[in-house]
């Protein structure tokens, strides 16, 4: 496959926009009128207020650990004309505060690599059991994520071992996440590959790393590895073959099967 250097010009809003990879996620998933779905990892919101704007009968509250990401998604939000619509909580999403039972769907948007970066794999195992306890019988568990064998392009092979190599965020094997759906009790029904066809140049690679570096220690509190350490270990085949931003995502779509 071939992918495109982004511009300078593109570059500046692109994590935004994503090349309109939301809004193809979000016209795939299972939603009907008046359902209530809870967008985990919420980040600074932008899953949510696509929701949101692509569906406009439904309740959508998000989730995430960081005050500041909470801070921003809320003025996201409100900026969208969206706060009847959307809730923005801080919340940790392996402990969740939320009532059995509580939503018809729970989405998460590339967000499963951060819950690992905080809590390890064992945190993504909880995260699992906590959507199995807070779907609605027959609910849905739509997720995104960028599993290392997946990856097709050295591009995109890159982003999922230098992030990883970062700070922890990392992504499981297809397979681990399959296993850990079936162990919670529900059953895949679909996946769907998405492509942007968009990388990242050398410069830009070194402003999404150094801001890595620089922000996980403050917003998580996790260790990272420094900027020359990094750039030393992947920066000529960055240079050689760009970095992945998103490039390749896979979404799965499983429904809770277990009654207890």
């Amino acid at each position: 496959m071939i992918e495109e250097y982004l511009s300078d010009a593109e570059y500046s809003t692109y994590f935004s926009k994503l090349n309109n990879l939301r809004p193809k996620i979000v016209n795939d998933l299972p939603i009907e009128p008046g359902i209530c779905i809870l967008d985990l990892a919420t980040g600074y919101g932008y899953f949510s207020i696509e929701l949101a704007r692509c569906k406009s009968n439904i309740k959508i509250v998000g989730i995430d650990i960081s005050q500041g990401d909470v801070d921003i998604a809320e003025k996201n939000v409100i900026r969208e004309g969206f706060a009847d619509r959307v809730k923005i909580i801080t919340m940790d999403a392996t402990k969740m505060n939320f009532d059995n039972e509580s939503f018809n769907i729970v989405a998460n948007f590339l967000g499963l690599e951060d819950i690992h970066m905080t809590r390890g794999r064992t945190g993504i195992q909880q995260t699992f059991t906590e959507v199995d306890r807070i779907l609605k019988p027959g609910g849905y568990f739509c997720f995104t994520a960028m599993p290392p064998e997946e990856m097709e392009t050295d591009a995109q092979k890159m982003e999922v071992a230098l992030f990883s190599y970062i700070c922890g965020a990392t992504w499981l094997s297809m397979k681990k996440y399959e296993n850990m759906l079936r162990d919670t009790g529900f059953r895949l029904i679909r996946k769907e590959k998405y492509y942007t066809g968009k990388k990242l140049t050398s410069e830009q690679a070194k402003i999404e790393i150094k801001f890595a570096c620089n922000s996980a220690p403050k917003i998580y509190e996790v260790e990272t590895q420094s900027f020359e350490k990094v750039w030393g270990k992947f920066g000529q085949r960055i240079e050689k073959h760009g970095l992945g931003h998103y490039s390749k995502t896979i979404l799965l779509i499983a429904q809770k099967v277990r009654i207890e």
